[in-house]
């Protein structure tokens, strides 16, 4: 496809052939040499487009794609409130495309639907401002305010600790220090109590953080990445909201459902922390997320060569380990054996360490080979959520929407992902590729080159899909 010729840029403003074909010749003859004269005004254009068979477009669409305004007076009067250029026609063009595309995920649609004189829906659309800086700003201070709970007392929030608690103290029931690791649980979970009524109350719900909690260190990184990007400066002044599961506390495993699936209801968007292994609960808020239309930020942490050691002493406490029921070197090997289960058959220097007791061990030795192994495992990860796994990409139940997820691989790419979401700020760029079926569509998000968009060239399915999307 020539993408300089006239008609293909009318093909792809309207997502259509043209019904009349025999024009296409005379129309493209006519086209280019307004262009490169008096330039293309909104009478020729409804002409231009009523002579290859398309519906006429309101002065108000002819405004917005000459100049991104609405206001019909600046579009019919003489050049240079016209098209005089095949650039510019097709700049215009690819501006309505992208709207289309993240409204609608469909370009014939959004094209009817907006350029229809009797319909004012591109001027409601545009009319209708995102949320201000100084709104967030201007917000007043929860009620219910959250009680923080520090990082290294989290875990006890855990139904996994709950568990091993109870059952250690049956055995042992008069141990003291077992009875005052019990104290200090149930102190946290009445903290985790209020903080989820504080989290039930509260008027605003800006970011949902979807994350494993099983590991000490788990809840660790959360308390870590939720306070880093607080700090961070695209989020200082916007008085942020999150819902972080690990400062909350839910005895009854129904209520935790139903008080989660509120909070992914609320919140504007989902941040999925791509950890050593995911879980359904998990990847299954991500996909409730998306299903709503609405943008997941997965956070895959990207490690630099050579500081794989260092990644792993920080994820696991950068001051040695101070977990007490089980050694540092055994909570490596947990670790790692939960991002490879198999490389204890593969990797001859691990099964030399495990032959020995891990308890003797030094970790040290296990961190090398852990980091890297995990770079690999968080790369790999991301490549799966961006390019290839299905899950990546998940339709909107309502609209139809094809959504998919925000890579990000770092705090500073979270934080300027997470102010555009609230401000209504993403920058797109369109992306097509030439199939045997037919022309793809990839709406990728500025920042991180993720696919926020896609459109499919299969015509078969298009049909298929849309008619059952949009007879309502």
């Amino acid at each position: 496809m020539n993408d300089n010729r006239a008609i293909q840029i009318v093909v792809d403003l309207t997502g259509q052939e043209p019904p009349f074909p025999c024009h296409i010749d005379d129309f493209e003859e006519k086209a280019q040499g307004l262009l490169a004269t008096t330039g293309i005004g909104y009478s020729q254009f409804n002409e231009m487009l009523l002579y290859l068979g398309y519906d006429r477009i309101s002065e108000e669409f002819f405004a917005f794609l000459l100049s991104g305004g609405t206001e019909p007076s600046e579009a019919v009067q003489a050049p240079p409130t016209a098209f005089v250029s095949v650039s510019q026609l097709r700049l215009a063009v690819e501006k309505f495309r992208i709207l289309a595309i993240v409204e609608h995920g469909n370009i014939k649609y959004g094209f009817k639907l907006y350029s229809n004189p009797a319909n004012k829906a591109l001027v409601e659309l545009l009319d209708a401002e995102p949320l201000t800086e100084e709104h967030y700003v201007r917000r007043h201070r929860e009620l219910l305010a959250t009680d923080p709970i520090a990082s290294e007392e989290t875990y006890n929030l855990g139904y996994v600790i709950e568990r091993e608690l109870a059952d250690l103290l049956k055995h042992a029931p008069d141990d003291s220090q077992l009875k005052k690791r019990e104290d200090t649980r149930k102190r946290i979970v009445e903290v985790g109590k209020r903080n989820q009524k504080a989290y039930l109350t509260s008027d605003h719900m800006d970011v949902y953080v979807a994350t494993s909690m099983r590991e000490r260190h788990e809840y660790r990184a959360v308390a870590s990445t939720i306070a880093n990007l607080r700090s961070h400066d695209d989020l200082t002044q916007l008085k942020v909201r999150f819902f972080d599961p690990t400062q909350a506390y839910c005895h009854d495993r129904i209520d935790k459902g139903l008080a989660e699936g509120l909070m992914l209801k609320r919140a504007k968007c989902t941040l999925y922390l791509a950890q050593e292994s995911d879980t359904l609960g998990k990847d299954s808020e991500l996909a409730c997320t998306l299903a709503q239309g609405k943008p997941v930020i997965a956070f895959v942490p990207s490690i630099p060569d050579g500081g794989e050691a260092a990644f792993v002493r920080q994820m696991l406490g950068v001051d040695g380990y101070n977990q007490p029921d089980a050694s540092y070197a055994e909570t490596v090997l947990k670790q790692l054996r939960a991002v490879l289960p198999d490389i204890a058959w593969t990797n001859k220097s691990l099964r030399q360490l495990i032959d020995h007791n891990p308890a003797t061990v030094n970790p040290d030795d296990l961190l090398g080979l852990f980091g890297k192994e995990l770079k690999t495992h968080y790369d790999r990860r991301a490549k799966l959520l961006k390019e290839v796994h299905p899950l990546g990409l998940q339709v909107d139940l309502e609209s139809g929407v094809a959504n998919g997820v925000l890579v990000a691989r770092s705090i500073s790419e979270c934080a300027k992902l997470i102010r555009r979401i609230l401000l209504g700020q993403l920058e797109f760029v369109l992306e097509h590729k030439d199939t045997e079926v037919g022309r793809y569509f990839f709406l990728r998000e500025s920042t991180t080159q993720s696919i926020f968009r896609v459109v499919t060239g299969d015509a078969f399915l298009t049909n298929a899909f849309w008619n059952f999307y949009l007879a309502k």
